[in-house]
């Protein structure tokens, strides 16, 4: 464990927009500087730009000696102390920026484990952390071949996906086409467009996030969730997960072998399980904080800042002894309040025009946040990941039950108008 020392006053380089994380950047490290690269697809995630010193914005195709080679520029002029990607997107570019400088960061092999399940599903079965096999499926022959070996029911996906995009189950030989098309629609725009093939795990899924420094692991918080079942789109979740000890014990234990497999060593995991009658499955890890507002919620519910931490150590202060004091609170009872999200999805496809309610959804008990997820004026189609949902509540509670029951009140309370002509804008 590193030893408690001054935050850096120096440079900082993050890779992608992290919105207002880098705020907290700032505040744990007063006269900091930090330089942004990003691909042009998130330059609408990086906020704060007049405090930025500088901002170089890439198109997609750019490969990493460019990278490289303009960061080099930069750090020639201004030397770079660190470097940090709050998103994971082009973690291979940050691993190899890294590399070349000299910085603290993961390895381009833990990158391409994360980012790539296939290369994900080979490490952890040849370090026995979780024996699901998994086969890569390049045709719907390919996809019936993989499934006659693995058994049904079968998964099918891309192998890097996101947001819950193109994931299929297949119960019988008859949903090989239907599967294989809509995981292949799913990889669009994936940096990652081969798909995998893998068993269908039966059993309740959580998420668990964690914050990891000089390679202990921190786990901040498990999430219960609750998932779509014909599209696995997360439609609601609940934190801290109302779990028995030793049910915590074990999903605490193999997502800490897991992150030891994959070498990671510093900053916050999101990763994703299953938990089967007698086994936890990995379904994926990410090398940033979860999504669906889990850090928000987390924070209200436990006092474990994660988005805030992960900046304090961004910027060289040591976080251990900060999180296990939280952790403690929290278990203590001192903090021990619970969180729930709930999402609205909706029932036919259109445009959206109008979105009633949500001043009033506000104002209800326990309520702290209500938004949209597609705006008006969006097209909503069918449900094909998470960013299909239309709209959001989340609010405490000091059960489980009551921040469940709160949550689903104030999403249930919207009312949306939609125009049936997919052409039109309001």
């Amino acid at each position: 464990m590193r030893e408690e020392t001054p935050a850096l006053a120096g440079h900082l380089l993050m890779v992608g927009g992290a919105r207002h994380v880098p705020r907290e950047c700032f505040r744990a490290a007063p006269g900091l500087r930090i330089s942004v690269i990003c691909r042009r697809e998130a330059e609408g995630k990086v906020w704060d730009r007049a405090d930025l010193h500088r901002l170089l914005i890439l198109d997609r195709g750019v490969g990493r000696e460019e990278w490289l080679a303009l960061v080099r520029a930069v750090h020639a002029h201004d030397p770079i102390d660190a470097i940090v990607d709050f998103t994971e997107s082009d973690a291979d570019k940050t691993a190899y920026i890294a590399e070349q400088l000299g910085l603290r960061c993961y390895s381009g092999r833990t990158a391409q484990w994360v980012t790539d399940k296939y290369l994900m599903r080979a490490r952890l079965n040849e370090t026995g952390v979780d024996d699901t096999p998994a086969r890569k499926v390049v045709g719907p022959d390919a996809l019936a071949a993989a499934a006659d070996a693995l058994g049904y029911p079968v998964i099918c996906k891309p192998a890097g996906g996101i947001g819950s995009r193109g994931i299929s189950r297949l119960a019988s030989p008859a949903d090989v086409p239907r599967a294989f098309a809509w995981s292949s629609e799913g990889t669009a725009g994936l940096d990652v467009e081969e798909l995998i093939a893998e068993p269908f795990h039966q059993g309740r899924e959580f998420s668990v996030e964690c914050i990891s420094e000089d390679g202990q692991h921190f786990v901040a918080g498990i999430t219960q969730k609750s998932i779509d079942e014909d599209t696995f789109v997360e439609v609601g979740h609940l934190l801290p997960a109302p779990l028995p000890e030793a049910r915590t014990a074990a999903l605490s234990d193999t997502v800490r072998r897991m992150l030891d497999a994959l070498d990671i060593r510093d900053g916050v995991t999101h990763t994703e399980v299953i938990l089967t009658d007698d086994a936890v499955r990995i379904i994926e890890t990410h090398l940033r904080y979860g999504g669906d507002r889990i850090p928000d919620m987390l924070a209200a519910a436990t006092g474990i800042d994660l988005q805030q931490a992960w900046a304090r150590q961004a910027v060289g202060h040591s976080v251990a002894a900060e999180i296990e004091a939280a952790v403690k609170r929290h278990h203590s009872g001192e903090r021990a309040d619970f969180a729930a999200i709930q999402y609205r999805l909706a029932d036919r496809r259109g445009v959206l025009t109008a979105v009633h309610g949500i001043e009033a959804a506000q104002r209800m008990p326990g309520v702290q946040e209500v938004a949209t997820v597609t705006g008006v004026g969006g097209h909503i189609g069918d449900l094909t990941g998470s960013l299909a949902r239309l709209a959001y509540a989340w609010a405490l509670g000091a059960t489980p039950e009551e921040a469940t029951q709160r949550a689903r009140a104030a999403a249930n309370s919207l009312t949306f108008d939609l125009d049936d002509e997919p052409g039109h804008r309001p």
